[in-house]
């Protein structure tokens, strides 16, 4: 069928409509003309995959990653930066409408300023090619293998890292995980900060090379190296296995982020764009009032938010549920002279009623994971009741959600999108929400 794509999809595909019937097509931008084909036919939408762009958009462009397609993780390869830009903004836009009935105005999103080579941290699966040990992603909405040789995303540094490890583990005869032989490499884990590399190698059990562990520890770049063992009694979905093996170079990793120095332990979530990361945090301390008594993160990781905005008031308590962050939070505070600042392992939901009723809580920021804020917490901070609550999201479907649970008691005061992850349809938002009346 020959039709015109209307509006973006949350995922980047481009949305056409079939007797009122909303088809989503992939790697297809608003406003062009395509021939497609009905691949799905679901009751309430299809899916489309197109044969011919027969009249491209101005904001398409030549990808240039060739592996773009069947990775899956650069949906908007296809698309300009000024079309990426569009496509975020229209999902915020459409998301806050249509969930928390939000019509009015958005800032300017704060664009990315290296739309590629941003990203510091991965992680890859391995998998075999041609008998040789390689690294890759799963083809998306599969378990189809795809061995990436360069992902242009990544920052030169982890890239030359991951091409080394990945020359030295070849050297050696070892086993890669698969469901039909579950023993082995499972996956590789890069993570960059202030040039320096650690790498973290997650398998099932078994022993590395003493050999392989020296040569990894030799490369240039590398400061660190751990073996993260993973047995079927641990969580499918967590990447990490229970056990954590330090096998040398440095015992934490170290990032200077502004003004602060901080220690992480490889278990510690960070932002994956560690340059933008800066401009996201500034924008929350700068939706702070100032002469706050009690500032509430929930949500805190290894604690870099709390520390940005520990000089906006007498006392600042960061809530993770990771014992490790945690460790490394308290660690941070104390080493950058943040005395007012402390973190507590804890539910976010049950601690911030355990804070509230001790003590009034000025301004609560949460920054939570994509399925956003638990009935719980939604129900903690409407008792708790802080005058200012800042709400750090990566999916506009969830924020807004939440936003509209809160609104009879809260209001919105600013939106702020934010690009960390350019290529890719994920947009974070930082917004500012205050007490009504």
């Amino acid at each position: 069928m020959k039709t015109k794509i209307k509006r973006w999809g949350i995922n980047g595909e481009g949305i056409a409509y079939s007797n009122k019937k909303a088809v989503f097509v992939e790697n297809a931008i608003p406003d062009e003309v395509v021939d497609l084909t009905i691949t799905e036919n679901k009751p309430n939408y299809a899916i489309g995959k197109v044969n011919q762009v027969l009249e491209p958009s101005p904001r398409r462009r030549q990808p240039m990653c060739p592996h773009w397609e069947k990775c899956g993780g650069c949906s908007l390869m296809h698309v300009d930066y000024k079309g990426q830009v569009r496509m975020k903004l229209q999902v915020l836009k459409e998301a806050l409408r249509k969930y928390a009935d939000y019509t009015g105005p958005i800032e300017p999103l704060l664009k990315n300023p290296n739309p590629l080579g941003y990203r510091n941290a991965c992680k890859l699966p391995f998998g075999k090619a041609n008998g040789k040990i390689t690294t890759g992603m799963y083809q998306t909405g599969s378990n189809d293998y795809v061995p990436v040789d360069r992902c242009i995303i990544h920052t030169k540094k982890l890239e030359k890292v991951r091409n080394e490890a990945g020359d030295l583990l070849n050297q050696f005869d070892l086993p890669v995980y698969s469901k039909a032989d579950p023993k082995g490499l499972m996956y590789l884990v890069l993570k960059e900060y202030d040039g320096q590399v650690y790498v973290i190698l997650v398998t099932t059990p078994m022993e590395l090379p003493e050999k392989l562990v020296n040569d990894i520890l030799s490369l240039e770049d590398v400061a660190g190296l751990w073996q993260s063992v993973k047995t079927p009694e641990d969580p499918e979905y967590e990447l990490f296995g229970s056990q954590m093996i330090h096998l040398g170079g440095r015992m934490s990793m170290e990032l200077n982020l502004k003004d602060f120095k901080l220690n992480l332990l490889p278990r510690s979530f960070f932002q994956l764009n560690t340059a933008q990361s800066i401009s996201l945090y500034e924008t929350v301390a700068s939706m702070i009032p100032e002469h706050s008594r009690l500032i509430v993160e929930a949500y805190s990781g290894v604690g870099a938010i709390s520390l940005f905005v520990g000089d906006k008031a007498d006392k600042v308590i960061g809530i993770e549920n990771v014992e490790d962050a945690v460790a490394s939070a308290n660690e941070n505070a104390l080493a950058n002279g943040k005395s007012n600042v402390h973190f507590v392992c804890a539910d976010a939901a049950a601690e911030m009623k355990n804070i509230a009723k001790k003590e009034h809580i000025d301004t609560l920021i949460a920054d939570p994971p994509r399925s956003g804020l638990s009935s719980q917490m939604r129900d903690a901070i409407l008792k708790a009741g802080p005058e200012t609550f800042i709400y750090v999201s990566c999916n506009p479907a969830t924020l807004a959600k939440d936003i509209a649970h809160l609104s009879r008691e809260y209001e919105i005061k600013k939106v702020q999108p934010v690009d960390m992850f350019s290529q890719t349809p994920h947009i974070e938002t930082v917004v500012l929400l205050k007490r009504k009346g």
